[in-house]
């Protein structure tokens, strides 16, 4: 597929009410695929988030005014879900709502089922909000390589990270920055995980904690070494 970055036909199509139709080849063929190290395509992929971000940021995208309460099936959290970004450290929070609006919602409208109810053609609707803005965060904290931590989404939201709608109900999903995908991650980043889950998520045995591998199928997210080594340095610190 064509990874030349046409941004005048981009945003043309972005600013439609249901862009994610207009798009729909694009994001099949180069979002939605599970892509590691082809650096030519994740250049591509990051073009399109950073106008997206833009986007956003200036209101010039279209989003759902009002919808329905997405957040109704929430139960208690007994479960936590590790993840890592996979993008750089440093992501700026509105660049990583731009790319959740891209790879989760936008997957799901184009499914055309969100809890049950047809939505593609719509314009999309988080029902997610930070200082004023809806967000499309897909996780609950963001844990930085220093251990500063900040929270996304309040434990009264569903996040859409697990790839289980299940799981998601009754999960907190807490991301790393980073690309861990064949690293560890530092360990001040680890601690601050650890201190995120003894002090917002005591309820949490360490039996119910988990990488994003473990309840998701075809996946490595954490990264490679999550299983066979940083977990356990985790849960210790738990």
């Amino acid at each position: 597929m064509d990874l030349d970055f046409r941004r005048a036909d981009w945003e043309s199509r972005l600013t439609s009410h249901d862009w994610y139709n207009r798009v729909e080849d694009e994001l099949r063929g180069l979002f939605f695929p599970v892509v590691h190290h082809d650096a030519q395509l994740k250049a591509f992929r990051h073009k399109v988030y950073e106008l997206v971000e833009e986007l956003l940021e200036s209101k010039r995208m279209a989003l759902a005014e009002r919808g329905p309460d997405l957040d109704r099936e929430r139960r208690p959290v007994d479960t936590i879900v590790i993840h890592h970004t996979e993008e750089e450290p440093g992501i700026r929070l509105s660049k990583l709502s731009a790319i959740g609006l891209v790879r989760q919602y936008a997957f799901e409208y184009l499914a055309d089922n969100v809890q049950g109810r047809q939505v593609r053609g719509e314009p999309v609707w988080s029902g997610h909000f930070r200082q004023g803005k809806m967000v499309f965060f897909a996780y609950h904290w963001l844990i930085r390589p220093d251990g500063t931590a900040e929270r996304l989404l309040e434990d009264t939201a569903i996040g859409w990270h697990a790839g289980n709608w299940a799981v998601n109900t009754s999960s907190a999903g807490i991301a790393l920055s980073g690309d861990y995908e064949t690293g560890t991650p530092p360990h001040a980043q680890i601690d601050a995980t650890a201190r995120v889950i003894r002090e917002y998520y005591p309820q949490v045995d360490k039996g119910g904690i988990c990488g994003h591998r473990e309840v998701a199928a075809g996946i490595t997210c954490p990264g490679a070494y999550f299983l066979h080594g940083w977990k356990q340095m985790l849960l210790n610190l738990v």
